[in-house]
């Protein structure tokens, strides 16, 4: 992996709402028929062929161009995307990006019967370049929601706070995506950040084609 892909970022809310508007459009048109790069397991994101990356190929586009195209397609499709990127001039380009309520998952918590919660989802995302392609990194997340304390008769009010929802269940953790032999819990959460993490790589490689570096 390119150096440049292992900065770590602070994660930068970066979507407005026209844009949120507009990514929600396009997960409804592509959810039943997009290029997927990356499936969710145990082990997280990984290839068709279950490598860490997935590659588009480009043919006749020199590397400088590809690398041009990217970061012009972030930045339009993006608002105010510098706080979150990390380049290395011509070779590679993370991105890394917070979306409020962006995945909706149905699980059970404490043992009260199903609710439905929405995560807000922290990303990142890593292109890297040559000749004729694009390398893209398998991408890396983060799932949590905001909890408000409840009242319960002779405790008071308990703690709010944050709930993350992790990709394997720990020997704390009341609910998470896969259990500790790698069974598939909660269907719903990979469906949707198969769905929305592929349209949102698609999104950017197909912005990028678009561009024309006069």
């Amino acid at each position: 992996m390119n150096p440049a892909t292992k900065v770590e970022l602070k994660i930068f809310k970066m979507m407005n709402m026209k844009k949120m508007l507009g990514m929600a459009i396009l997960l409804l048109v592509t959810q039943l028929s997009f290029a997927q790069y990356f499936k969710l397991t145990a082990n997280g994101f990984v290839s068709n062929d279950n490598k860490d990356f997935a590659v588009v190929d480009v043919p006749n586009v020199k590397q400088a161009d590809l690398y041009k195209n990217v970061l012009n397609a972030i930045n339009s499709l993006y608002s105010n995307p510098q706080k979150g990127l990390s380049v290395l001039e011509g070779e590679s380009i993370t991105l890394t990006a917070y979306e409020e309520k962006a995945i909706p998952v149905r699980h059970s918590s404490g043992g009260f019967g199903k609710t439905n919660y929405k995560y807000d989802l922290s990303y990142t995302l890593s292109f890297l370049f040559k000749d004729g392609k694009i390398r893209v990194n398998s991408p890396t997340f983060e799932l949590k929601r905001w909890y408000e304390g409840t009242f319960r008769a002779g405790r008071g009010y308990g703690n709010s706070g944050w709930k993350t929802l992790n990709l394997v269940k720990g020997k704390n953790d009341r609910v998470a995506i896969y259990d500790q032999n790698g069974k598939l819990i909660l269907e719903d959460a990979t469906n949707g950040l198969n769905t929305h993490l592929n349209a949102i790589v698609k999104q950017i490689i197909d912005k990028s084609n678009t561009i024309s570096n006069w």
